[in-house]
Order: C-alpha cells, then sequence, then structure tokens
C-alpha cells in the first residue's frame, strides 16, 4: 500500500500535545523524529484519498509524496529504544510477540507510541504502581494498549478489567496482556456502559483527556467499593481547575502530581 508522507516540524510543547490527541482520537499513523540542529519532526502517513485529521488541519505540512510501507515503518521502526516507564518497569518495544523478562513491559507498539511514552501515562503509571497492592480490583478506563492493567496485574491485583470503546485498542490490550504473562479481562465499552451491575473496584484508574474524562468522573463512586480510590490523569495544566472543581462533588482530593504541562490526581471517595 501507497502512503502520503507530511513532515512539519513543531516545539516540543506541540508534540506533548499532538502525541497525546493522537492516542485519544484513535489516529496512530504519525511519529515523532528528533532532527540535531533542526528540532523535532512530525512524520504523518495518509493512504490515499484519506485527509488529514481534524486535531492537525491548523499544522502547516510539507509533502514529502507517496512512499511504500515498508520505506516509513522501517524508519519509524528505528525510533523505538526501550525506555524506563516508571520505577521497576522498563518498557520493551517490541517488532513481535516474545516474553521479556521480569521487570520489563513488553509492548507491540503502534505509530503513535513514538520514541517514548506520553507524560500522562507515565504520571498514571508512577501513582498506580504506588498504590497497588495485592489483592485489590482494578478498573482500567480508556485502557489503549493495555499498559496500564499490565502494571496492575504485575502488582499482584486479583482481577484487572480493561475498557476502551475502540475495538482494536481492546484486542491490542489482549496482545499486550498475553506477551506479558498476565490475566486481564478486556471489554468493548463506551465509558464505563460495560461494567456489570453490582460490580465494584478497589482502585478506577484513567488517562484520557480532560474533556473525556469529565464526561464520567461523577458516575464513578457507583463502581467503587467503601474505601475506593480513582486515578485521573491526562489533564493539561490549563482544564486542571475544572476536572478539579468537578471531582470535588463526590471525592476528596488526596494527591496532585505534574510532569511538564500534564497533571493527574489521586481522589478518594468522600
Amino acid at each position: 500500500m501507497r502512503y502520503r508522507h507530511l513532515i512539519a516540524f513543531v516545539t516540543p510543547e506541540e508534540s506533548d500535545s499532538i502525541e497525546g490527541m493522537s492516542w485519544n482520537e484513535g489516529f496512530t499513523n504519525l511519529y515523532f523524529e528528533e532532527i540535531e540542529g533542526s528540532g523535532i519532526s512530525l512524520h504523518v502517513l495518509l493512504e490515499e484519498g484519506e485527509e488529514v485529521p481534524a486535531f492537525l488541519r491548523e499544522i502547516e505540512f510539507s509533502d514529502l509524496g507517496f512512499s511504500e510501507e515498508r520505506d516509513w515503518f522501517q524508519k519509524w521502526k528505528e525510533t523505538l529504544v526501550p525506555f524506563n516507564l516508571c520505577d521497576g518497569f522498563e518498557v520493551i518495544p517490541l517488532e513481535e510477540e516474545k516474553m521479556v523478562g521480569s521487570g520489563k513491559i513488553g509492548i507491540i507498539p503502534g505509530m503513535a507510541f513514538g520514541t517514548g511514552l506520553h507524560e500522562s501515562t507515565r504520571l498514571a503509571a508512577a501513582i498506580l504502581n504506588e498504590t497497588v497492592r495485592e489483592g485489590l480490583k482494578v478498573l482500567d478506563v480508556g485502557c489503549g494498549t493495555g499498559i496500564l492493567s499490565v502494571i496492575a496485574a504485575r502488582k499482584g491485583a486479583a482481577a484487572v478489567v480493561a475498557l476502551d470503546i475502540d475495538e482494536h485498542s481492546i484486542e491490542k490490550t489482549i496482545e499486550t496482556a498475553r506477551i506479558n504473562e498476565v490475566s486481564i479481562e478486556a471489554r468493548l465499552s463506551d465509558f464505563l456502559s460495560a461494567v456489570k451491575p453490582g460490580e465494584r473496584f478497589d482502585l478506577i484508574v484513567s488517562n484520557m483527556i480532560a474533556e473525556l474524562l469529565m464526561k464520567f468522573v461523577l458516575d464513578l463512586p457507583k463502581f467503587l467499593t467503601e474505601d475506593g480510590m480513582v486515578i485521573l490523569s491526562g489533564i493539561y495544566k490549563d482544564k486542571y481547575r475544572e476536572i478539579e472543581s468537578l471531582a470535588e462533588e463526590e471525592f476528596s482530593i488526596e494527591n496532585v502530581r505534574e510532569d511538564g504541562d500534564w497533571k493527574a490526581i489521586t481522589l478518594k471517595r468522600k
């Protein structure tokens, strides 16, 4: 298959925001490349006849013409390197399913995975790593690749349920669980729609942009145990006050953590 190859130079702040939006918009045919002396280049690959996604239309791209899939796929693969996600967990990007050993999380990434992982995921992973205890039941809302669900399972959660509205994300989460030899129940779900009647969780984690978090944060208490906790990440700094104000209707805010322009909060049911 031939792809139209677009390129633009972006600031670190722009690349940060684009990476987060690409995950939430489900557009994965992009990657970033750091070019010495020039900055960060954004590469976007479009199938023939495919339009530039709405969230990228304000960017001024140069058109490099059409290329074969194998050409840019090889270039993208060269950007993938192992990296530390949080204390005790190193992410190993893979080209095919294989075991990676303890202390490592193997994942076959999509194009938007880039050269590292988004700040919001690092925040969620760090807090989850500190919060999960053996025997807890954990819900991951908007599981994406399933990387947070894997951390919960590795930390000894008795059960991990992963939800996502995108069928590809469900398939990817099942694949990631299989690679890392953990048990995760992945369900196709519009936000919380697939949570079963009477089902309760000790910990709920969600890494989404604030606009999506605000759609369901007030529904979370009904799915929590009495002492249940919530971790919300993906909150851009300009949106934090809105999330804080909304969350305080049902929760006490236990902790706020930052990484760059992104925030994550830990909530406890009142």
